[in-house]
């Protein structure tokens, strides 16, 4: 009978399902599988350097081109390095997959008693179980198939998410009959007992009657409904003709329709989109997981005149949420989506104009750039952000890391004709940007990718500016240069009077000087100070050809506003405002007049006259 060497099989495995790249760092754990990967022709081995920027690359990939990408580590340190960028995709339900180097099984100590026997024998299964899908440490040669074969097919299958096979480094190297591989990895790779499934026939029903009534109907699309096209869904959203908001993560879901849209909501919402939310009588929520940021702190507070629908795949998402939400169904919201679509059809059209109009009164009454942030002589990220977004073309993707990059990149930008916006929104770690960014373009090299960074978190994976480099990615970097971390000056500024300790240079956190470090690399340098030089500067960045950083020159404690915040009462007293009274204050008459819900007592009981209140800033 033939053979085969199992790390060869692995990556014929890798190969028929599709799996086109993997990003990893080699280690004596992993060399059999360097080896057979980089022999592969059609499979692309990059290697970057930190294992989280790995993981972190096949987020983006994914993210881009929704296929799955494989992360290769070494035992020991590489698999612990890993963590994050796994955690990160576990709270977004991204699915990768991670081949993990072992020590020898003779060396290895799998009762978890003993610290080591050899060294770099980690527990991967005691580590990982509570943040992956599944997490097998391999004990032969045939678990290595049906662990591999079996994460291949969990990590896609319901609600994705990342899986690991922790495979010894002896076992990489034996041989297997290629007829029993090929059993096992058939037998495995079926989808034993899934399906795709739907509301029953009594939830749509409860729910079709609830929308048919309802005045004011709102959908809230979430990433659940990333399983099909964008096409598919924009147009099933027209045809239903209900206005809609978006989460953070399904902002790029499909090009907004202009007269459904009602933008994003939450406690860094615009005013348009919690207004409106607030206005409904009947929320459907649609594959998104309502989170704090999105429904803010008090649940009463939510929708307050608002009949509540909330669908999801995952039981443990419907278990968390309060009693507020009346009703919680345990579906697919794709393939519920598309049950009430063949329901409904375009029949609620006629009753949607009043509303419809009211929504498009409230969207026209706000900018996305607030006027604190229409300076005229400073540097805003607001402000830039807005006229990148307006200059740049529809074939670009734009990746954010955290803090200034990703609260004004998400407030402002509303990707349209094709443009891409994503970042890591669950775990929100700083790093993700950069190799969220690298993974974009490996997924799609014909697209512009633009990565929106700032001076602090370009610091916690600044080591693969030489990957860029290395693997001659046309990068668009922007780095805001805020001395620091800004948004943890304002959680500062909230909670201990302002003092500064570890956010800025004066308190002991120092960024470098970009300028030399970026070009002694191998990049092309752009900095922006002034206003008046604002589109020029982006201009000519954006034409640039090759790797180029432009660093923007803000305010170091310029706000991210508008945002949900403790106030000050008549007397004194520290107020929570519901998540449509947004900071800086805007009239209380404002709000009664595009409200069609009473005006909230928190509400009515804000002093007015400050400017920006105080509160918790801690996103």
């Amino acid at each position: 009978m033939s053979k085969l060497k199992l790390s060869v099989a692995i990556a014929n495995l890798l190969a028929s399902q599709g799996i086109r790249q993997v990003f990893g760092i080699i280690g004596s754990a992993n060399a059999h599988l360097f080896d057979a990967v980089y022999q592969h022709p059609e499979i692309q081995l990059t290697c970057l350097h930190h294992e989280q920027a790995c993981v972190m690359a096949a987020h983006g990939y994914y993210m881009q081109s929704g296929q799955i990408a494989a992360v290769f580590v070494t035992a020991g340190a590489g698999i612990t390095n890993a963590l994050t960028g796994v955690v990160g995709a576990w709270a977004d339900s991204v699915p990768v997959l991670i081949l993990s180097g072992q020590e020898a099984t003779k060396q290895f100590a799998s009762n978890n008693l003993s610290r080591m026997i050899g060294i770099q024998g980690v527990y991967t299964e005691s580590i990982y179980e509570s943040c992956t899908k599944s997490v097998v440490t391999c004990k032969d040669s045939e678990s290595v198939v049906i662990a591999i074969a079996s994460a291949v097919r969990l990590a896609r299958e319901g609600r994705p998410g990342p899986c690991i096979v922790d495979i010894p480094i002896d076992l990489q190297s034996n041989e297997m009959e290629i007829n029993k591989i090929n059993a096992l990895i058939n037998e495995n790779l079926v989808i034993k007992g899934f399906q795709s499934f739907g509301l029953s026939d009594q939830d749509l029903s409860h729910l079709l009657i609830s929308l048919k009534s309802a005045n004011a109907p709102l959908l809230w699309l979430g990433n659940g409904l990333r399983k099909y096209s964008s096409s598919v869904i924009s147009s099933i959203v027209r045809d239903l003709g209900i206005p809609y908001l978006t989460s953070w993560t399904a902002t790029d879901l499909f090009e907004p329709i202009d007269d459904l849209y009602a933008g994003h909501a939450g406690t860094y919402g615009g005013r348009a989109g919690n207004l409106i939310l607030q206005s409904c009588d009947v929320l459907l929520t649609l594959g998104t997981r309502l989170a704090i940021p999105q429904k803010g702190y008090v649940d009463h507070q939510l929708a307050r005149r608002a009949k509540i629908f909330v669908i999801d795949c995952d039981q443990i998402e419907l278990d968390k949420l309060s009693e507020r939400f009346d009703n919680k169904y345990l579906a697919d919201a794709s393939v519920a989506l598309s049950q009430i679509h063949q329901s409904l059809g375009n029949t609620l059209h006629s009753s949607m104009n009043e509303w419809l109009s009211h929504v498009g009164l409230i969207r026209n009454e706000f900018s996305l750039v607030e006027p604190c942030h229409l300076k005229k002589d400073a540097v805003d990220s607001y402000q830039f952000i807005s006229d990148l977004g307006k200059l740049s073309s529809s074939n670009t993707t734009f990746v954010t890391d955290m803090g200034t990059a990703l609260i004004s990149g998400f407030q402002v930008l509303e990707p349209k004709n094709g443009q891409r916006l994503f970042t890591s929104q669950g775990l929100g770690e700083m790093g993700y940007g950069l190799p969220g960014a690298i993974g974009a373009w490996f997924a799609d090299p014909t697209r512009q990718v633009i990565c929106l960074n700032c001076d602090g978190g370009l610091m916690m994976n600044l080591q693969d500016l030489h990957s860029v480099i290395s693997h001659q990615i046309p990068l668009k970097l922007v780095i805001f240069n805020n001395d620091g971390y800004l948004m943890i000056k304002h959680t500062q500024n909230a909670i201990v009077g302002g003092r500064r300790a570890g956010t800025d240079r004066a308190s002991g956190l120092t960024c470098p000087e970009y300028k030399p470090l970026v070009k002694a690399l191998g990049f092309d340098y752009f900095s922006l100070s002034y206003l008046d030089q604002q589109d020029q500067v982006i201009t000519e960045f954006l034409e640039h050809d090759g790797a180029s950083v432009l660093e923007v020159f803000m305010a170091a404690d310029q706000l991210l506003v508008p945002k949900l915040s403790v106030s000050v009462s008549a007397d004194g007293t520290l107020v929570s405002p519901p998540l449509e009274d947004l900071s800086p204050l805007i009239p209380l008459e404002q709000i009664e007049r595009l409200m069609l819900v009473d005006v909230h007592p928190n509400s009515i009981s804000l002093e007015r006259d400050e400017v920006v209140a105080k509160g918790d800033a801690i996103y």
